[in-house]
């Protein structure tokens, strides 16, 4: 076998070689885009409820509301209700304002309600020998301020920019303009729903810690 012969199976084989790493790599993209799309599963009324992509997301892009909730078989003591709202301080990273009642705690972030959240609210009840657990939070202030903000500052203050480009090409302009706003509204929607897939990572988390938690602490089944 010639030189040439050597040379030309070996760029074959790295071609292919190349081709299969390439193919692993869409695969491992493939497979972290369906992991980060199953913190998003929109209910019945839009609501995050777990696992999978499920029905149709709104128009702007995520659910408003995100929740998870579970009810347990079994009563949570209530002398350690006091100590999730450690465990939530703890994966929050902030004191929160905590509601302690008998039977009850209630958590709630201390977020400023004029900023974009996240507004985090726990909820957990011991009651007729079962415990419920929910945890919420609220997106409605990150897209107020993205559309009414980023969209709104882009897609009306700049609209002189496709005006200005065509001025040469008057019957453009409309064209343009349209343009110009559905590529504004694609990229503040794109925006939105990853932060809110983020907010839904982070809820994800602390639903995931408590859910253990809880278990841990019921009394075993009769």
């Amino acid at each position: 076998m010639s030189y040439r012969d050597d040379r030309d199976a070996d760029r074959a084989r790295i071609e292919a070689l190349e081709g299969e790493l390439a193919a692993a790599n869409r695969k491992i993209e493939e497979l972290e885009s369906r992991r980060r799309s199953w913190a998003l599963t929109v209910a019945p009324g839009g609501a995050l409820v777990g696992t999978g992509l499920g029905g149709k997301a709104p128009w702007y892009g995520a659910p408003l509301r995100l929740e998870r909730a579970h009810i347990f078989t079994g009563e949570f003591p209530r002398d350690d209700l006091e100590s999730l709202i450690d465990l939530i301080r703890g994966i929050t990273r902030e004191p929160g304002r905590a509601e302690l009642l008998k039977s009850s705690i209630t958590w709630s972030a201390g977020t400023n309600p004029r900023a974009t959240g996240p507004f985090t609210v726990v909820t957990v009840s011991v009651k007729d020998g079962r415990t419920s657990l929910v945890v919420t939070d609220s997106l409605g202030q990150l897209a107020g301020g993205l559309y009414g903000g980023l969209g709104g500052g882009l897609g009306g203050g700049a609209i002189t920019v496709p005006i200005i480009a065509f001025l040469s090409m008057p019957a453009l302009i409309p064209v343009a303009i349209g343009a110009w706003l559905g590529g504004v509204f694609l990229g503040t929607r794109a925006i939105f729903k990853r932060a809110a897939r983020r907010r839904a990572l982070a809820l994800d988390q602390l639903f995931a810690a408590l859910m253990t938690e809880i278990s841990e602490k019921l009394p075993p089944p009769a």
